[in-house]
């Protein structure tokens, strides 16, 4: 996204809509995608029609990407082992090799012994944090059970009506089908 985001600002001058992309991008539903795309599309018409017809919604929206994302934003990895082994770089290739195992063996070790210390969490802290945040926010909701089934329940929240299935992991909202953490109405149900 940012790189696309920075061809629309150089290329075709409408970086004081990209928050209008940015947004569409990272909608969870359809219905909220298509908002902010449709107020785009009346900003920057030509960018809106390469985005829609040339590069397809697949490849850079969340609401119309076919598989699961989980929200993990990766470098270079070239890039990456340079800046790790910028002193070894002069070396002969094999003690190069042979330094690439053993900071990767001490990279191991040290998540080994912090999964180790934190046997009992079932999540990473990142997660843990937005899953706490989300039950929160679920604290207002309100839940009834209208099949009478042990995973399909609804959940209502101020107008908004989600219904969710924690069998089959998926929820109304799209934000737990995507991306696996439970959103606020899992977190309600739960």
């Amino acid at each position: 996204m940012r790189h696309l985001g920075e061809n629309i600002r150089i290329n075709h001058h409408c970086g004081d809509y990209l928050y209008l992309d940015y947004n569409a991008a990272k909608a969870f539903s359809l219905e909220e995608f298509d908002n902010y795309f449709v107020e785009f599309k009346n900003k920057c018409s030509a960018v809106a029609v390469v985005l829609e017809h040339d590069i397809d919604f697949e490849k850079w929206s969340r609401a119309y990407f076919p598989g699961n994302r989980y929200d993990v934003m990766t470098t270079n990895i070239a890039e990456s082992l340079n800046v790790m082994l910028i002193d070894e770089i002069e070396y002969p290739v094999t003690s190069i090799f042979n330094s690439i195992a053993k900071r990767f063996g001490e990279l191991f070790r040290k998540r080994d012994a912090y999964i180790l210390r934190s046997m009992g969490n079932q999540m990473v802290l990142v997660v843990e944090k937005i899953a706490r945040k989300k039950m929160i926010e679920g604290d207002s909701l309100y839940v009834e059970n209208i099949t009478g089934g042990d995973n399909q329940f609804t959940v209502f929240d101020a107008g908004v009506t989600a219904y969710m299935d924690l069998l089959e992991k998926s929820c109304a909202c799209r934000e737990y089908d995507l991306i696996k953490i439970p959103c606020t109405y899992a977190m309600t149900v739960l």
